[in-house]
């Protein structure tokens, strides 16, 4: 009760101050919205999420249908946004005494920055697009870089295909972890950690890229002085049907050798996910399978992991939201000659999240999450209030 009592008095002190401090009307809207003078729902649901235009834009290298890219000196705003997020968090876990088999429950209560990111993108040339940003770690208060990325657009015509290159986020357009409405990172494996190059593009009813990136393998090939070549292949497919989106992806990842002889061994990474949208609610269904090869103590054979997540707006102004998600990553037990060396888990997270938004730029969100393992680790929930502005 007690920590009941502390979220609603944090809550409504922190949309006081977010009303105060945020500037509001159009001089609160970020890089793009600012540039083409266009309201930030043009583009999102809920910041940050996008909408279906907000997808198109952002695969047509932040350009609108049928227009040249410019160099940023063309413009009479400098291309930099800022996102930033900061919360009270109230956590309570299982806990076990060891001497004496007891158990009990410890609450742990914290201020925090959860984030602060700065952004830099858009278009260099006619066809040339470019993306950096760099953000403070939350343990150490570093400043870190983030993406860094060139796009040559339109190698053929009207956004058929186009290249990238650099550092970036292999992701799909509605399913990513930068893109979430929640404060809680996905269970699933949503986003890759892309460093290399990819080639992507967009006809009538699809989507689509391929992409060649390094892997995290600390031990080269037999009599190679290099390490982490592009070596790893992913590939997404997107259908558009009327407004409905369904994407299949393959992602395979050259790992550290499991077995003597052998150069590297492979983890596979097979999706299947959906965009369902109808009015005012969305729905995302997704099933993730992944195989490792050379399974031993060190490694399971494979993992399967199932998502839905919801979407729903609850006020026809677009004040109110509603997040819901529910993971489930199972993985079965794993023997080597007939011994056990990984038991059956299960891992769970749930996820509820409730969202004013303030103005298009300013969402303040109470949200209460459960992540619990029948193997490793203790039931763990946390209710979290927090500020995320973007400018």
């Amino acid at each position: 009760m007690r920590s009941l009592r502390y979220v609603l008095f944090v809550a409504p002190l922190l949309a006081l101050v977010a009303q105060a401090l945020v500037p509001q009307g159009a001089q609160s809207l970020p890089l793009f919205a600012r540039k083409y003078n266009m309201p930030c729902t043009s583009c999102h649901v809920a910041f940050p999420r996008l909408n279906a235009f907000g997808m198109q834009f952002r695969q047509n290298g932040y350009r609108m249908i049928g227009a040249k890219g410019e160099s940023p000196w063309e413009n009479s705003n400098f291309p930099l946004s800022l996102v930033g997020n900061v919360g009270a968090s109230v956590s309570s876990a299982d806990t076990t005494n060891t001497s004496t088999g007891s158990h009990g429950r410890t609450t742990l209560t914290e201020f925090r920055q959860n984030a602060v990111e700065f952004h830099t993108a858009g278009t260099l040339a006619e066809k040339v697009t470019f993306h950096f940003d760099n953000g403070f770690a939350n343990d150490t208060g570093l400043l870190e870089t983030g993406m860094a990325f060139l796009q040559f657009d339109d190698l053929f015509q009207d956004g058929a295909a186009n290249f990238k290159a650099g550092i970036y986020d292999a992701e799909i357009p509605y399913l990513a972890d930068s893109r979430k409405t929640t404060l809680h990172e996905y269970l699933s494996p949503v986003t890759l950690d892309g460093r290399g190059v990819e080639l992507n593009g967009t006809k009538p009813g699809w989507t689509y890229a391929a992409g060649l990136i390094n892997s995290e393998r600390t031990i080269g090939k037999p009599d190679s002085k290099t390490r982490n070549n592009l070596e790893n292949v992913y590939a997404w497919l997107l259908k558009d049907l009327g407004g409905q989106m369904v994407t299949a992806r393959v992602y395979m990842d050259q790992q550290d050798p499991r077995a003597a002889g052998k150069s590297s061994s492979r983890h596979v990474q097979a999706e299947l996910n959906a965009y369902l949208n109808h009015g005012r609610w969305i729905v995302i269904p997704g099933y993730t399978h992944e195989s490792f090869s050379d399974a031993d103590s060190t490694q399971r054979d494979k993992v399967d992991t199932g998502l839905l997540e919801t979407l729903l707006q609850l006020d026809p102004a677009g004040r109110w939201f509603l997040t819901g998600r529910y993971e489930l990553r199972h993985m079965p037990k794993f023997e080597v000659g007939g011994a056990e060396v990984f038991p059956e888990e299960d891992d769970m997270l749930a996820v509820g999240n409730l969202s004013y938004m303030a103005n298009p730029n300013c969402r303040i969100a109470l949200e209460y999450a459960r992540s619990q393992d029948n193997v490793r680790g203790p039931k763990v929930d946390e209710v979290d209030a927090y500020v995320q502005v973007g400018y």
